[in-house]
Formats: structure tokens, C-alpha cells, sequence
């Protein structure tokens, strides 16, 4: 299951998600239905909706947009259940639509990234609009597709935080805060990777245009466990290479919308980092008002 170009969106946004088998060793993709299944996102909401439902041998291909704050939610790519003897893997994925002003923002605090190892330690840390205590820091496991809260939660001074362990396996976790009344904050997206010793540090937040963007590759050493960037890197943009750095680090200049996508870096020896999107989001200047002669 995919979703192109990205689940992060912005009202207006148009994304496709496509639905496909693999593995099909029994050959059953000609007479097994796939369906895509949305669970609107929001407190307590469990409502489910078919989407499409389509052979299998054929796959899903559902525009979805332009979006409104109405589309959010887990889309579930699955069988119909019509062949109870053919195991098929559920895939899950979120789509975000962001609030313009959130009232409360997330983000990594124990790092500069969003990219960890397996059984890396970091810490959340969500800027709340007031002491309020009916805020959670929630989190979505796109491998499972359960939504749950962060575990040992703690609130200080309009703060709040909380503490975890990246998990096994390959896996995409989404964490938010959310309160009882439905308003929230932006979405952090945590990777963990498995296999590798190598993570990419990128912006975590979109990034307004004509700002710089740092760009590290860092390095995990077996024996030691200590991370460095002193290496030879190379930076890949979409896949396609994009600059080789001695130091293990690029800085993009005044980035433009034409920097947004999909991020990754590469060491010689220990291979490649997992990819990390970029956001890059436009300045909103003022309207001129029209200049009148008198």
C-alpha cells in the first residue's frame, strides 16, 4: 500500500493511494476482492467506510482530493473476508491534514531527528495552549493500525512529555497531542529502522521557503555504540543522487517548493539511511492594496 506523494497534507492536497498483492504463491489474486476501508480520525471515532472494493489481480487506484479536514483517517488496505482460508496482510496508513494554527505543537526534543535506530530512547515534548490537563500525546502504529497513548506521560508547565523506545520492526509511528474537546497539534512521523546503523537528521516541522535546510548523516558505530558524521556521505533527493560530502553533512540554501521530497543519505560501508520528507511551505505575504492617483 502506498500513498503518493506523501501522508501529510494540506487542505486542497490531492494524493493517490494504491492497493496491490505481492507473494501470491497460490495465484488466488484473480478470484480475492482487495477493499480499501477508511476509519475517519478524531476521539472515539470508530465509524468504517468501504471506499472501493476491486480484484485483487487487478489492485486499487483511489484519487482522494482535493481534502478537507473531513478526510483524515486510517485507510486500511485488505481482503473482503470472501476466501477465509487465504491469509492476507491488513496494510494501514494515516492521512494528516494540518490545521493552519494548531493550538499545540510536537516535537522531538532529546534529538534533531525523526529517524532512530531499534531500541533508541528519545523523548516527545508537546507545547500546550494552557495548563490544561485534558491533553494526551497520542500515537497511530501504521504496522498494526492501532492507535493508542503514549505511555508515562508527564505535564509541566504547559508542557507536556513523554518518554519511549523506538520499535521493532520496520515501522512508521505517528505522534500527536490531542484534547478531550478535539483540537490538537501538528503530526511527527518516527521511523525505526532496523538492519542499519545509519539515520538521516532532517527538519522535523515543514520548512517556509528561503530558509536553509541541514542535512546530516549519521553514523552508529557497532562496538562503541557512539554516532558520528565524520565520513564520507551521499545525499539522495527522490532517489537520485544529489551531492557527495567528505563531512557527512549538506546545507540547502534558501529552499524553494522544488526541495520538497523524499530524503536519504548513504554511508560506504554501512549503507543507506531511511527516507525522510521534507516539507517546504510558502511564505503568505500580505495582499498590495492597489495604489490610486487623487
Amino acid at each position: 500500500m502506498t500513498v503518493s506523494p506523501t501522508w501529510y497534507l494540506s487542505e486542497g492536497d490531492t494524493v493517490e493511494i494504491n492497493c496491490t498483492t505481492i507473494d501470491d504463491k497460490g495465484n488466488h489474486s484473480h478470484k480475492l476482492d482487495l477493499q480499501l476501508v477508511w476509519t475517519k480520525l478524531g476521539p472515539g471515532v470508530k465509524n468504517k467506510t468501504v471506499l472501493v472494493r476491486q480484484r485483487a489481480s487487478t489492485g486499487i487506484s483511489f484519487v482522494l482530493g482535493p481534502v478537507t479536514h473531513e478526510h483524515q483517517g486510517v485507510y486500511t488496505c485488505d481482503d473482503d473476508g470472501s476466501l477465509p482460508e487465504v491469509y492476507v496482510n491488513d496494510w494501514h496508513r494515516l492521512i494528516w491534514v494540518d490545521d493552519a494554527s494548531p493550538r499545540a505543537s510536537i516535537d522531538v526534543i532529546s534529538h534533531n531527528r525523526s529517524q532512530f535506530l531499534n531500541n533508541e530512547q528519545f523523548t516527545l515534548s508537546c507545547q500546550l495552549p494552557d495548563n490544561n490537563a485534558q491533553w494526551k500525546i497520542m500515537r497511530f502504529n501504521q504496522w498494526w493500525g492501532t492507535t493508542t497513548e503514549c505511555p508515562n506521560q508527564a505535564s509541566s508547565e504547559g508542557r507536556l512529555s513523554c518518554t519511549t523506545t523506538s520499535e521493532y520492526p520496520w515501522s512508521d509511528v505517528l505522534y500527536w497531542c490531542e484534547s478531550s474537546s478535539g483540537d490538537r497539534s501538528n503530526a511527527l512521523n518516527i521511523t525505526t529502522t532496523v538492519g542499519v546503523n545509519v539515520t538521516l537528521e532532517s527538519p522535523t516541522h515543514p520548512v517556509l521557503e528561503g530558509e536553509d535546510v541541514m542535512l546530516r548523516c549519521v553514523h552508529r558505530n557497532r562496538t562503541t555504540n557512539t554516532f558520528t558524521s565524520n565520513f564520507r556521505a551521499v545525499f539522495y533527493k527522490n532517489n537520485r543522487r544529489i551531492r557527495i560530502q567528505t563531512e557527512g553533512n549538506i546545507t540547502l540554501k534558501a529552499v524553494t517548493k522544488a526541495d520538497e521530497g523524499m530524503y536519504t543519505c548513504r554511508h560506504q560501508q554501512e549503507g543507506s539511511s531511511h527516507y525522510s520528507w521534507i516539507s517546504i511551505r510558502g511564505i503568505n505575504l500580505p495582499k498590495k492594496r492597489p495604489y490610486s492617483l487623487h
